[in-house]
């Protein structure tokens, strides 16, 4: 486990990276191109990833990183990584492009498998979620430290929706929870979607496209540790990482307001109409 000293440490480094990537933000040179993968990548990417590693070898010494943009690492190299940090430097590289403010830093600790350390920091706002396994997740800003959940909503599901990936299949899943309960929809980019959750401002995302391990790492965590879950579609288990293979499958997460999750499941799953 990580101490609070380097817990506060990680929260300025993922400051000091959010600096230049507003920088970048704020220019008229995103230096954006296209990856294999068809997905865009920038300058700012590089940048914050860069400034990141750096700063983690001094905090952390020893603990490898698996990064978005340095994924390329064979796995009888990285599952033998114990524990390692999993990075997204920009996680919604479409919202920054668009200059719509959702995107965010991701950063995970993994170990055994699982996330025993997350933190998520958005530059636009300079909120900072992060959580640590059984001790509980908090939002910082300015300083100030919130414990999570804040709120708990009553009525209608605030349901997330992804800005940039939202599919048939989601749509579809939705239409059956209408039968269920009233729901609003609520869009957001990034991994700030779990973050709204863990907050309890929002109740349910369902992701039913492809996800990689650093989209949802830390995220995870900072759910699980406000008092809500996430759970595999088909399995109904909690996500694992540093896999073989680094995508993850269709999951849906909760707030800690619905205490009857597998119910609604249940529900939803035996709807043949």
């Amino acid at each position: 486990m990580i101490t609070s000293e380097q817990i506060t440490a990680i929260i300025r480094l993922l400051e000091a990276a959010g600096r230049e990537i507003m920088i970048i933000y704020n220019s008229d040179d995103f230096g954006t191109s296209i990856k294999e993968d068809n997905s865009p990548v920038t300058k700012a990417d590089f940048a914050a990833d860069r400034i990141i590693k750096e700063g983690l070898k001094e905090i952390t010494p020893g603990v490898n990183v698996f990064s978005e943009e340095t994924k390329d690492v064979h796995y009888s190299v990285r599952s033998k990584w114990e524990p390692l940090w999993i990075l997204d430097p920009i996680d919604g590289t479409r919202e920054f492009i668009a200059r719509n403010g959702e995107f965010c830093i991701s950063l995970a600790l993994s170990s055994g498998n699982k996330i025993v350390a997350g933190f998520i920091y958005s530059p636009v706002t300079g909120d900072t979620w992060y959580s640590l396994r059984g001790k509980g997740a908090w939002k910082e800003k300015d300083g100030k430290k919130t414990k999570l959940p804040l709120v708990k909503t009553e009525g209608a599901y605030q349901v997330n929706i992804s800005r940039s990936h939202f599919t048939k299949n989601e749509e579809l899943w939705i239409d059956k929870l209408r039968k269920f309960h009233d729901i609003n929809i609520e869009i957001y980019g990034s991994a700030v979607k779990f973050c709204k959750l863990a907050e309890g401002v929002s109740d349910i995302y369902p992701k039913f496209s492809r996800i990689h391990e650093w989209d949802m790492a830390a995220g995870q965590l900072i759910l699980e540790e406000s008092g809500g879950v996430i759970v595999e579609a088909a399995s109904l288990q909690a996500p694992v990482y540093n896999k073989e293979s680094y995508y993850q499958p269709s999951f849906v997460a909760f707030s800690h307001r619905i205490n009857e999750w597998r119910k609604l499941l249940d529900d939803l799953n035996s709807d043949q109409t």
